[in-house]
């Protein structure tokens, strides 16, 4: 029964919802209610919404409200170098580039970078990231990204990440580390950071590639991951050079390489996947691990499209990520949503492969499943974790606005995003940033 005059810390008077829920629904003139993080009623009759006293109500009566975006792979690092990988496959960008600019990295570098990307990531909707921090030059670069975290309020997840093996493939030995010195990092990182802030911080264990890995190092990984019930993350299968590397090494792909190992499973997050086969996508199935898609990173260095159809036709969850900026060069998840269903659509000739209701899913619900947290965020649903962002598409680009999800999809640019709330909190109100002096951090962005 509804008490009268019952408290909320925040209320949102809404036009429209896309929940993204079970059955899909989109709300008209519907209030999403707000208290201590998380969403406690939709009211759908405005008289029932009065009944509530809110310590702030935020007007959204001629705006749309979606469930937070959902990034499930980024390296928050390569914010300082945009633009300067252009036009290379992804070993010249990696030998040339990212893997110089790494050995260089200072705690302050990293903090700087993951500032600048988690603002822009927050003023075009993402309300969860998954950082994949694997260069290592010196000691606390993943303190200061966990830093950057906290301080934006954005939700996050640290994937502390390393080579234990890959020079002569082009890993700069200055972020070569043995396997126990990074696993000891990483459990550290565990310890002291994963379910802090109410939650919202996290840390999961990233061997980063086969070409850079000892079956040591990643077995160990594993087991630190299962010791802990935190996830894995690892790039697998994104050239046909890394395939080629796991085959003349250990005889196998990479995924059956790692399937064989036992690291493959509903906790593995396997990123790009651009050459799985049939017989890749089938261990996926049967292991319920899930595929981080980066298509913009994929075009960006001409890797190829990812055989995302197929995976999903076999029951595969796959979630979107943006990749690092050195390989995008932006952190919009607003745009990954066009890209990725134009990209598909072209190559299979076929307009209805993916659509922009199931691109919407993979940025939001399939994202949060894919990092193990479904039950919390990625749709807007009594009892989750209140994050959202709300758009205005009284603007040129989206108007007029017939669906919402389309617009969203095949006509926004990011920019309609005015307000994003994070765990209940307003971390974007009317595009102004509220944890973060954007100037200053522009400034030393620049220096």
């Amino acid at each position: 029964m509804m008490v009268e005059n019952a408290v909320a810390d925040l209320m949102i008077q809404a036009g429209t919802v896309v929940t993204v829920n079970p059955n899909r629904e989109i709300l008209s003139e519907a209030a999403i209610v707000i208290s201590e993080g998380k969403i406690v009623a939709i009211e759908r009759d405005p008289q029932r919404a009065s009944r509530w006293r809110s310590k702030r109500i935020i007007d959204a009566r001629k705006r749309v409200v979606f469930p937070g975006l959902v990034n499930t792979h980024n390296h928050l690092f390569q914010n300082l170098l945009k633009g300067l990988g252009d036009d290379r496959v992804l070993q010249r960008w990696f030998q040339e580039v990212t893997g110089p600019a790494a050995v260089h990295l200072t705690p302050e570098d990293c903090y700087v970078a993951a500032l600048l990307g988690c603002a822009e990531a927050l003023r075009s909707g993402t309300t969860t990231m998954l950082d994949f921090m694997y260069p290592h030059p010196q000691p606390l670069l993943s303190d200061a990204i966990l830093r950057a975290f906290r301080e934006t309020g954005i939700r996050g997840i640290l994937a502390r990440g390393f080579f234990d093996a890959g020079q002569e493939a082009g890993v700069p030995a200055e972020i070569l580390q043995p396997a126990d010195a990074a696993l000891a990092d990483c459990e550290r990182l565990i310890e002291t950071y994963h379910g802090t802030e109410n939650g919202r911080i996290r840390v999961w264990v990233a061997p980063c590639a086969i070409w850079g890995q000892t079956p040591e190092g990643i077995l160990k990984a594993k087991e630190l991951a299962d010791r802990y019930g935190v996830g894995m993350t690892m790039h697998v299968s994104e050239t046909p050079w890394e395939i080629e590397n796991a085959q003349q090494r250990f005889g196998l792909r990479d995924l059956p390489f790692l399937d064989s190992l036992g690291v493959v499973d509903r906790r593995f997050l396997a990123v790009h996947g651009v050459y799985f086969d049939a017989h890749d996508i089938d261990i996926l199935r049967k292991r319920r691990a899930s595929v981080s898609h980066n298509t913009i990173s994929n075009m960006y260095l001409s890797s190829g499209p990812a055989p995302v159809p197929e995976m999903l036709q076999a029951g595969v969850t796959v979630g979107l990520g943006t990749d690092g900026a050195a390989s995008n060069n932006n952190q919009n998840m607003v745009q990954m949503l066009k890209f990725t269903a134009l990209l598909h659509k072209a190559v299979r000739r076929d307009p209805t492969v993916i659509t922009a209701g199931k691109v919407l899913e993979m940025a939001t619900i399939d994202g949060a499943r894919a990092l193990g947290i479904e039950d919390e965020i990625g749709s807007i649903e009594v009892g989750k974790r209140a994050d959202l962002m709300i758009c205005d598409f009284h603007t040129l680009a989206t108007t007029p606005n017939h669906h919402p999800v389309s617009t969203l999809v095949y006509s926004a640019l990011g920019s309609e995003v005015c307000t994003v709330i994070v765990d209940g909190q307003v971390v974007v109100d009317e595009r102004r940033l509220c944890m973060v002096d954007e100037a200053e951090l522009l400034s030393r962005a620049t220096t």
